[in-house]
């Protein structure tokens, strides 16, 4: 994709032959923004941008790898002129349209191997055929939501190395997945580093009904996990989690009465079960936004 930016800070979408000369387009998949002062901006696989010049014979021109992040604009540096600030909204275009052409991090086969040894119920996993080709496990996951959730979940998650996403799946697994589609089973999840989550997460607990005196009291406790049940409003379950003794941060989860007594006296869960189910939750719905950026995807069960 070419594209040119314009001095009114819009976008304008170019022919491939048009780029200017001293100028290739990549063979891969990319997007490529053209700026002032003959320079560009070029976005390829995986989400790597560099900012170059179409005239490389300049030693002062050499490609600068730079980075694009969601709602924040981006200044590029030019010889002897003002800097191009390339503004949020734009800086946010580029990003999906990479996204939308790319296809999505991570690897089949190792995410599939896993996912059998906790899914081993599922029919899929029954013939090698069936499951180690992507194209044919990605017919079975159309109809399976469950399967598709896990899939993508622990994709990405072994993708980032993220290895402790698995745990938390098969949590998830154990509470029946279903159960958090009911609109009666409410959950909310914040994290905090210190012994209290940020003032928006604080706000939101007041708002269902936990005073700031008893949250400052749950700050300072170090026990884990704790519960505290509110009968206006629900259950907040407070897990920590770090290395050996040393805490590193803090899960706050909210439940609703309905949903807590379906995990709890139901599926019969433990708090810590439950604590890692719900947050297996809410990762499969991270996961499932990610994927929505990604090319191929499918009009799945969200």
């Amino acid at each position: 994709m070419l594209l040119e930016l314009m001095s009114n800070g819009k976008l304008a979408q170019l022919p491939p032959e048009n780029a200017p000369d001293g100028i290739e387009m990549p063979q891969e998949p990319s997007v490529m923004l053209l700026l002032p002062h003959n320079k560009y901006l070029l976005g390829t696989g995986g989400g790597k941008w560099i900012y170059a010049s179409s005239n490389p014979e300049n030693p002062d021109n050499k490609p600068l790898s730079v980075c694009l992040y969601e709602d924040q604009s981006l200044s590029l540096l030019n010889e002897g002129t003002r800097p191009t600030v390339i503004p949020p909204d734009t800086v946010n275009i580029l990003r999906r349209e990479l996204f939308s052409l790319s296809d999505p991090p991570g690897h089949h086969k190792p995410t599939v191997l896993m996912l059998r040894t906790f899914m081993k119920g599922n029919s899929v996993f029954d013939d090698e055929k069936n499951f180690l080709d992507e194209k044919i496990f990605s017919r079975f996951m159309k109809e399976d939501s469950t399967l598709y959730k896990a899939y993508w979940t622990l994709r990405f998650s072994l993708a980032r190395g993220e290895l402790e996403t698995a745990g938390r799946l098969k949590a998830w697994l154990r509470a029946d997945p279903k159960i958090f589609e009911s609109p009666r089973n409410v959950m909310k999840i914040w994290f905090s580093l210190l012994n209290l989550p940020d003032e928006d997460a604080l706000k939101e607990l007041i708002e269902l009904k936990f005073s700031q005196l008893e949250l400052q009291h749950l700050g300072e406790q170090q026990a884990s996990p704790l519960v505290v049940y509110n009968p206006i409003s629900g259950w907040l379950l407070i897990g920590q989690f770090g290395r050996k003794i040393h805490t590193i941060f803090r899960i706050w989860m909210y439940l609703s009465h309905e949903l807590y007594h379906a995990l709890r006296y139901v599926k019969k869960m433990s708090v810590h079960d439950i604590i890692m189910a719900v947050w297996g939750e809410y990762e499969t719905r991270q996961a499932l936004r990610e994927r929505e950026k990604y090319k191929g995807d499918e009009e799945f069960f969200i």
